[in-house]
C-alpha cells in the first residue's frame, strides 16, 4: 500500500494538477528568484520532477539546464516538453562525476532535501559546496512549524519522510559548508496557499553571499510571507 501511496502521488497528473489544487496553488516564483540565474549560466537541477522549472527560467538567458530526477514518468513527461537542445533531462542520482563534468554555476534543490535523510542530504549539499563552478543553491521544502496545523498535515502526508523545522533545514545546510545568503517562510502560493514552504538561497563558503540573488533574508517565523 505504501508503494502504492507513493507512485500515486508520484504521477505527473497527481504532481501537477491534484496537488497544487490541494495545497491552494503553487508558484515557485521565489525559489527562481534565490536561484538568480542569469545569462550565461549553468544549471543542475536535483529532483526536477515534471519539468516545471522550464516556466520559471524562460528569459534568464541560461546556457544549459540539465534535470535529475529518479522518477521515470516525470522525466519522460519532462523531457514531451523539453524546452531546446541546451534542456537535457536524466533520469537518475547525480554523482560527483556528474558535477564535475556539467560543471554547474546554479544547483536548484525543489522540493528534494526533505526526501533525504541527513547523511543523504548531507552528501548531495557537501558534494554541491565542493564543486569549484557552484556559486548558489536554491532550495526550497516543505516544513514544520509551531501553530501552522493544516501545513504541517500536509508536510506530514507529502510523499518526503525526512521533513524538517526551519532550524533543523539551516544547520544541515551549514555543516554540509554552505553560508545562508537568504531564507524565506513562503505559502505555495501568495493568494491561496494553504501550505508553507522553508526556502533558502545558498552559497559556498568563502564566496560573497550578495550575488544578485534579489532574495530577502527573514527572520523564519510563521508569520513571514
Amino acid at each position: 500500500m505504501s508503494s502504492l501511496y507513493q507512485r500515486v502521488l508520484g504521477h505527473p497528473f497527481v504532481y501537477n494538477r491534484v496537488r497544487p489544487f490541494v495545497v491552494g496553488g503553487i508558484d515557485w516564483t521565489p525559489l527562481y528568484r534565490h536561484l538568480a540565474a542569469g545569462p550565461g549560466d549553468v544549471i543542475l537541477d536535483v529532483g526536477c520532477g515534471t519539468g516545471v522549472a522550464q516556466d520559471y527560467l524562460r528569459g534568464s538567458g541560461f546556457a544549459a539546464y540539465h534535470g535529475y530526477d529518479t522518477d521515470a514518468a516525470a522525466i519522460a513527461f519532462a523531457r514531451q516538453n523539453s524546452g531546446g537542445s541546451h534542456v537535457a533531462y536524466v533520469c537518475s542520482l547525480v554523482t560527483p562525476a556528474d558535477l564535475e563534468r556539467i560543471r554547474p554555476t546554479r544547483v536548484v534543490l525543489g522540493g528534494l532535501l526533505h526526501h533525504l535523510s541527513d547523511a543523504d542530504a548531507g552528501a548531495l549539499l557537501t558534494a554541491c559546496a565542493r564543486c569549484p563552478s557552484v556559486k548558489r543553491v536554491a532550495t526550497s521544502d516543505v516544513v514544520y512549524l509551531p501553530g501552522r496545523h493544516l501545513s504541517n498535515l500536509l508536510a506530514y502526508f507529502d510523499r518526503g519522510k525526512f521533513v524538517r523545522s526551519p532550524a533543523q533545514y539551516l544547520a544541515l545546510m551549514r555543516r554540509s559548508g554552505f553560508s545562508v545568503a537568504a531564507e524565506e517562510l513562503v505559502r505555495s502560493h501568495p493568494r491561496n496557499g494553504k501550505a508553507w514552504y522553508f526556502m533558502t538561497a545558498l552559497v559556498p563558503e568563502g564566496l560573497p553571499t550578495a550575488d544578485g540573488g534579489g532574495g530577502r533574508a527573514v527572520g523564519g517565523g510563521p508569520g513571514a510571507t
